[in-house]
Parts: C-alpha cells; structure tokens; sequence
C-alpha cells in the first residue's frame, strides 16, 4: 500500500517525465554519468558541477586531439612539399625548427609556388644550401632578393660577400636595407668606408636602423669619442664581426662590466670592443678569470694588467687555454719557461703551438736561424709572426745584402732585435725599399723551405720529433738530394724487408754524393 507522501512523488515524476526525481533530494542521473560517491561533492551541493566539470574535460581533451591531429596532418603535407622540390628530410626538419611559420602556410597557394620559384633561381642543391643559411628565404621572391642584390652593387657594397656571410640581407625589404643603409652612414663613412665597413660587418644590414643606430651611440660613448671621429671608425672597422648582432644594451653592460673589473684604465675600452671580449657574459668572464689566476698564479693585480693588454683571454674557454699550454710544454718548454712567456706576452695562451702552421714556425726559429728554446722563450712575441711574411723575408734580406753571414747567424750578429722591429725602422736600417719585402724578398726562399717541409712531413711521413733529431733534412736541397735519395732508400726497403729507410736519416742528409753512392752499393 502507497503512501499518501509516496502518491504526491509518484505523481510529480509522471508529470514532468524526463526529469529526475526529487523524491530524497537527490537527482537520478543516467548510469554512464555517474561518479564516484567522493566526486560529487554532495554535502557540498556542488553534484551538477562535477558532472559539468568531467562533460567539459572530455570535450577539451577531444578538441585538443582533433587539433593535433590537424596540426600533423598539416605539418606531413608541408614536409611533403619539401621533399618533392628535393630537399632532404634532414633539412627540412631543421627548417621548419627554426622558422615555424611555415607549418602555417597553405600548401597549394603559398608553399608549392614559394619553393618552385625559388628552385627556378637556384636548383635544388643551392636552394637547400641557402634555406640552412636563412630559414625564411621563401618568405620573399628571387626577383626582390636581386633587387637588393643590385642596389648595394650600385653603392659600392660588396654584394656578393654579403650573399655568403649574411644572407639573410637579401631577404628584408629593399626600403628596410636602405633605411639601415643610412642610419650606417651617420658615422660620416665615406663611400669607400662604407663599403670596408659592410665587408666586415655585413650582418648590420640585417637589422633596423633604430638598432644600429643604438650599438653606433653605445660605441661612441663608451669611446667617449663622437662618431664623425677616425678613431670611433677605426674600431668598428676593427671590431669582431658579432658587434651588430648584440643588442645595445648588452653590448654596453658587457664592456662597462670588464672596466669595471679588470681594466687598469680608460684606454682600455678601446682594446675590450677591438678584441670582442663583449662577447662573454659577465658571470663567465668572472669564471674564467678565476680559471687564469689558478692557472697562472696571478694576483689580482697582475690579472687586471694581463686582461688590460689581452682582453681576448676571457673570450677563450679554459680548457682552450689548458691544452695550449700543454702544446707548449709539448713542444719543449719547461713549465717556467711557459709561466714566463704567457706572463710576457698573455697573447701565448691563445696559441695553438701543435698546429702545423706552428709547428713549422718553431722548427723555423730553430733550425733556420739557429734559435735555441731559451732563446725563444725570452722573445716569445716571436712566435705571433708569420714565417712568410716577416721572419723568412728579413732573415734573407739580411743575408743577401751581407748584413750576416747565414740566416743561422742572425742571433750572433748583432742584429736580430730588427728581425721583429716595425718595417719603417727595419728598412731605414737596411737601407730596404719601401716596398719591402714584396718587391726584393726572393719568394723561392720560403717557397723551398715549405716544400721540404711537406715533403718530409707528407711523402716521407715523418715525425715532429723526427725531423728536430735530424734538422739537416731541413737544410737539405729537395730536388738534389732529400727526394732523389729518400726513392733510393724506399726501394732498396721494398725489396729488402729489414732494411727501414728512415733508419738512415742521417747518410740521406749529410753524406756527399760519392760517399752516399758508397753507401747505397753495400745493400745492392
């Protein structure tokens, strides 16, 4: 038997069908809506909103999936479209990494004619060369690129260097290139300066001309020196090519922090932008200076003298420096024979003595002018110069105008300070022209000392150290004697298997040619 309370409900629910009952206060949800008794909240009347809470989860998370799947879809179609103009999948990943954008743009309308004009321009090698330069090359027209081309062509501009080192140039506006263009020349450059300034920094034209114009004001106060003054060219001239890719601000932070620290002096501002020490972060310039002074033992006096003349130390990273060092032990120095040098000369640190180039430069000072390792430890600026162009050149313009007796004489003559002297001096000295060394400098000298050098190195597969033990191979005439009798020796070794050529290093260089024949004739 119903209840008269239970009739009342019975009735409710009959007449408003579809509704859940309110009979105990509670709603009768379907069964797939349902959740856990703790979700509902339900002492907190808060039931409804669970479940509009968990519809809306859902429906996010759908959208969320269908957005993806879109995006994929759309990212395979444009990765597609690369492939088909040729460019590599590697490439292509790289590509759009860097410059999204493209993932945005309608394949049949924008990307296919973008990437087909283009392959028109360059073919398909250029055009995947030239998108890892600039990622945003199909965002302008081969035909606006040559517009811009042409116009620095027109002002004196070399374009083609700009192409190589700062493509990206030719893909801006030519009104925007213009305007940096002009902004550039506030600093009074000449046509000719402008066009020595854009050799060197090509990458400025990248960028606006309220940005330039900031890092121009940022050098000149820091210079304190205004910006129609040669000495404010010289060093934009002069300065590492990163100058202009640094926001002003930084750049003055930077310098103003390295002063600040470890600069002995005003003037010092000048070697700090010449030498790019703006480059560093100031928590890592205070990082690797500690790294010296462990290094080197330098108070914090010295360090600030050190830095002062060698900024360029802070740009190198520690275990650059580290290994430098060993190079310099490796090549024969004792330890305080490095410590002196690097204090003499700071520079040392940033030479790499194990390198070819350098490692011939020492056998020069040593074999040719007959320098001992103490001899240059003492005069290590020596190893900052070429062999081609100064060492070599007035060590034979001495021996050729008599000023001493052979190249190896140059450091009991007398006269070996003017090997390193300034060429005004060197040549009011030797009475030497003032084209010098270029127009009495006999080329050959140099010329044959490379080649015996590379033969003994290449052909002969000689050791460094080999070639120090015998430094007459170096003295030795290559068509004469050194490549004539090393092929003798070589074959007698092909045929003979104990015998080692390089075992006989020594008749090679120093027996006459009737004593080596002797030689050769005991092993037919």
């Amino acid at each position: 038997m119903i209840s008269r309370h239970g009739l009342l409900c019975f009735e409710q629910h009959q007449a408003a069908p579809g509704k859940p009952s309110t009979a105990h206060n509670l709603p009768v949800l379907p069964l797939c809506t349902r959740l856990p008794l703790s979700s509902h909240r339900l002492c907190c009347g808060n039931s409804h909103l669970s479940h509009q809470h968990g519809f809306s989860t859902v429906r996010r998370k759908l959208l969320i999936s269908a957005t993806k799947s879109a995006l994929a879809g759309k990212a395979d179609a444009v990765q597609a479209e690369f492939a088909k103009a040729g460019i590599s999948a590697e490439v292509t990943q790289k590509v759009l990494k860097q410059y999204k954008p493209y993932l945005d743009w309608d394949v049949e309308t924008k990307l296919r004619p973008a990437l087909q004009s283009w392959l028109q321009e360059l073919g398909t090698e250029q055009l995947s060369q030239q998108l890892q330069k600039v990622r945003r090359l199909l965002v302008c027209k081969p035909e606006e690129c040559s517009e811009v081309y042409s116009w620095l062509m027109s002002k004196g501009v070399n374009a083609a260097r700009v192409q190589q080192k700062a493509s990206v140039v030719l893909t801006r506006e030519i009104r925007a290139v213009q305007s940096t263009f002009q902004a550039l020349q506030q600093a009074a450059f000449s046509d000719a300066q402008m066009s020595a300034l854009l050799y060197k920094h090509p990458l400025a034209l990248a960028y606006g001309p309220k940005r330039v114009g900031g890092t121009l004001q940022a050098v000149s106060t820091m210079l304190n020196t205004p910006m129609a003054c040669d000495n404010f060219r010289q060093v934009l001239l002069t300065a590492p090519d990163r100058l202009f890719s640094m926001s002003p601000d930084t750049l003055h932070e930077r310098v103003a922090f390295f002063c600040q620290m470890y600069a002995t002096g005003t003037h010092v501002v000048r070697t700090a932008l010449t030498t790019g020490v703006f480059v560093t972060p100031e928590p890592v310039m205070q990082s690797r200076a500690a790294k010296l002074q462990e290094q080197l033992g330098w108070d914090n006096e010295q360090l600030k003298q050190k830095l002062s003349a060698e900024p360029r130390l802070l740009v190198l990273e520690p275990s650059t420096i580290a290994r430098n060092v060993q190079g310099m032990q490796g090549a024969g120095f004792s330890q305080s024979q490095v410590w002196a040098m690097c204090s003499q000369n700071p520079a040392m640190l940033g030479l790499k003595l194990d390198s070819d180039t350098n490692v011939e430069k020492l056998q020069f000072l040593t074999v040719m002018l007959g320098l001992t390792l103490a001899d240059i430890a003492a005069r290590p600026s020596l190893l900052n110069y070429s062999v081609s162009s100064l060492l070599g050149p007035r060590a034979w313009f001495m021996y050729q105008t008599g000023a001493i007796e052979a190249p190896n004489t140059v450091m009991t003559s007398g006269l070996f300070s003017y090997i390193k002297q300034s060429q005004v001096r060197f040549s009011k000295r030797f009475s030497a022209p003032s084209a010098f060394p270029r127009m009495v400098f006999d080329a050959a000298f140099i010329h044959n000392w490379k080649r015996r050098w590379e033969f003994l190195r290449h052909r002969m597969n000689l050791s460094v150290e080999t070639i120090a033990a015998h430094q007459d191979l170096l003295l030795t005439s290559l068509p004469d004697r050194l490549a004539p009798r090393w092929q003798l020796l070589s074959s007698i070794a092909n045929e003979q298997a104990a015998f080692k050529a390089e075992d006989h290093l020594t008749a090679l260089a120093t027996l006459c040619d009737q004593d080596f024949a002797d030689f050769i004739t005991r092993y037919d």
